[in-house]
């Protein structure tokens, strides 16, 4: 009987690791390229959202709560989408739901007739996109050995960083051509590619992968106009022990979530500013190609600085250039033409610089924080302390912009992220877990 058994587990092992080698061999990594059209498309309709919303007569509160309810859809759409995935250990059903949901909504916005129209399209548009975040590093971690893996969500990030600026580019030139809402309909049709790509490209890898089991990973490359990784491996986690962990490293996520409220105070009114002393659709997509370009090249770069200088020193650094480029639009604001423009571009630029330095340094802060089978929660509570920063920081940005002004609410973004300097200049991120799992 029990021999029977070992034949059995013999001739399962076989089959997975031929399958395995099969897919392997066949794609390797190709499948990664499905996702450039849908990172084109989503990296060009990004700026279009907010200049949606203005163009239907919203005000700068409305672009902030359209924002907010953006985060909100990705937050409990990566959350769901995941756990479903991992319930079900199906994986391309959902990337392809995701793909053709954002092809869907993109182009149904095209033609929404009111800003609660426009809010309801935009929460379903971004609650689909986040089906394609926490389930490819689950394929990528089965097309790769263990060893191969950070080389594989990095070659991925690289990818969707990348075509996320084409994105950007190709909305600058037909911006020159098209009005806001026929651009939706072009960047709605080419992620149509990616459906195709999906399909053809794509192969169900339906063999068990604990999340828990993998390590932490820098899961960004440019910083979303909104919170929206390219890859969530670490789902968040709603229980005693997360929040437990909160309590023994209270001030990194403290620091955090100041972060994210700053960081959505200034990202979520950008382009309402810049609307508002009258720069065309196509400088704005310059000024986002200027940002997301910058952080996309400066990523490897952080990356060695971290490596040679530790998460803390990396993170205040980060830090500290985030707080002198929102400096810097404050002092634009007193300023008329292309004295703006060179202080706003400036800051912008600077705001993508810096966030190379702050997303490669918080995941190894958390790597070095935590034990090993500890990584994977705090990263999934880092997660969830990010989208309510930026779910806080956008709806507030409009309230203080409609009732204060320009200025007060990215004084309040410069001073939170000082704040949050303060705090992690007096953490010690030295101090392991002494949480016992």
């Amino acid at each position: 009987m029990k021999a029977s058994r070992k034949r059995e587990i013999a001739s399962l092992r076989t089959l997975e690791n031929s399958v395995l080698s099969a897919y392997t061999k066949k794609s390797k990594i190709k499948w990664f390229y499905a996702f450039v059209p849908f990172k084109i498309s989503t990296g060009g309709t990004s700026t279009l959202i907010p200049l949606l919303t203005l163009e239907a007569s919203g005000s700068p509160q409305e672009v902030g709560v359209i924002n907010a309810i953006g985060s909100i859809a990705s937050m409990i759409g990566g959350t769901f989408w995941g756990r479903l995935s991992d319930k079900t250990l199906k994986r391309k059903p959902f990337l392809m739901l995701g793909f053709i949901g954002t092809s869907l909504f993109s182009f149904l916005m095209a033609f929404s007739r009111d800003i609660t129209h426009l809010m309801i399209l935009n929460f379903l548009y971004s609650f689909f996109i986040a089906a394609t975040i926490p389930i490819p590093v689950i394929l990528i971690a089965r097309v790769l050995k263990k060893k191969q893996l950070n080389y594989g969500i990095a070659k991925f990030n690289e990818i969707g960083g990348w075509a996320w600026v084409v994105g950007l580019i190709l909305g600058f030139f037909l911006a020159y051509f098209l009005n806001i809402r026929q651009l939706l309909v072009v960047f709605a049709l080419v992620n149509i590619f990616s459906i195709v790509l999906g399909v053809k490209w794509i192969q169900e890898v339906p063999f068990r992968i604990e999340r828990k089991n993998l390590g932490v990973y820098a899961n960004y490359i440019v910083e979303k106009f909104r919170y929206l990784p390219n890859i969530m491996i670490h789902l968040p986690d709603y229980n005693k022990r997360a929040f437990t962990r909160f309590l023994e490293f209270k001030e990194f996520y403290l620091a955090s979530i100041l972060l994210w409220i700053g960081a959505m105070l200034y990202f979520s009114q950008f382009p309402v500013l810049l609307k508002s002393r009258n720069i065309s659709t196509p400088e704005i997509y310059l000024a986002a190609v200027l940002n997301s370009s910058i952080s996309a090249y400066m990523y490897m770069k952080a990356g060695i600085h971290t490596e040679r200088m530790g998460g803390k020193a990396s993170l205040i650094r980060g830090l500290s250039i985030r707080s002198f480029g929102f400096s810097l639009i404050l002092l634009g604001l007193s300023q008329t033409g292309m004295v703006f423009k060179l202080y706003a571009f400036a800051s912008y630029a600077l705001a993508g610089y810096s966030w190379a330095y702050i997303g490669i340094s918080t995941t190894s802060i958390i790597s070095k924080l935590a034990k090993e089978r500890e990584q994977g929660a705090m990263m999934g509570f880092y997660n969830l302390i990010s989208s309510l920063g930026a779910i806080i920081g956008s709806t507030l940005s409009g309230i203080i912009v409609n009732s204060r002004g320009f200025f007060v609410d990215f004084l309040f973004a410069s001073l939170l992220i000082l704040l949050s300097i303060f705090i992690v200049w007096k953490f010690n991120a030295n101090v392991s877990s002494h949480h016992k799992v």
